[in-house]
């Protein structure tokens, strides 16, 4: 593990180098209590919920609780959080069994969440409150600024079978491609309304991509956009 790039890479020097390693050991490595990232994990996510929430109160005072809700949710999830850890670029640096590292698992999505959430909370016992938050501020920059976009996509599913519904027309999500390692798939979808076949996404997930294609399909209708029939 090459302490000073994850340092360089996360944007804090610890005082105590033995929290910012089990930040970085995986249960594999190290099975005894207080080993591993395991404990960090569930702190960390309670200072991401919160970080995440106090700014998303701030960014947009007039939202509602509801909308609020959404919003932490599409920010503090499994997708967004190992993307934010694959931008840093660290996940390669954690401590794994030998059966673990041979295949790859720090590249799992649901791994590199773990992480981000040990780190921060290495942060926090190592810095208080204020590192770690800047720390995930800084991580999720991205998430947070495009958080009402992402509410938006969220809800596109449920309001274009709302739509589907009202129009009598049918609405399937068709899986047009699967691609990528098989620890780390990219699916693209598309819609059909009825014969027509409309908006595509792509996503880490399935549920991604649909809700993508979705949102797609809802803003081609907006529009007045068809495209070809199937």
């Amino acid at each position: 593990m090459n302490r000073n790039r994850i340092e360089e890479a996360i944007g804090y020097t610890f005082k105590d180098g033995a929290l910012l390693e089990r930040a970085f050991t995986h249960p594999s490595a190290s099975p005894s209590k207080g080993g591993n990232y395991q404990d960090l994990e569930f702190l960390g996510d309670s200072v991401v919920g919160f970080v995440t929430a106090e700014r998303l109160f701030l960014l947009y005072p007039d939202a509602g609780e509801g909308k609020l809700t959404k919003m932490r949710a599409c920010v503090v999830s499994e997708s967004p959080l190992a993307g934010a850890v694959e931008r840093l670029g660290v996940a390669d640096e954690m401590l794994l069994g030998e059966n673990e590292s041979k295949h790859g698992v720090y590249a799992h999505a649901s791994v590199m969440c773990d992480l981000f959430e040990a780190i921060t909370a290495a942060i926090y016992l190592d810095g208080g409150m204020e590192e770690a938050k800047a720390f995930v501020l800084r991580a999720l920059e991205e998430e947070l600024a495009g958080a009402w976009d992402a509410l938006r996509r969220t809800d596109a599913k449920s309001r274009l079978n709302e739509y589907a519904m009202q129009k009598g027309v049918s609405l399937r999500y068709i899986e047009e491609e699967k691609r990528g390692e098989q620890h780390s798939p990219v699916f693209r979808f598309s819609v059909c309304l009825g014969e027509e076949r409309m908006g595509e996404g792509e996503g880490r997930s399935k549920r991604e991509a649909q809700q993508l294609a979705a949102s797609r399909t809802l803003e081609m209708l907006a529009a007045g956009k068809r495209k070809n029939k199937r």
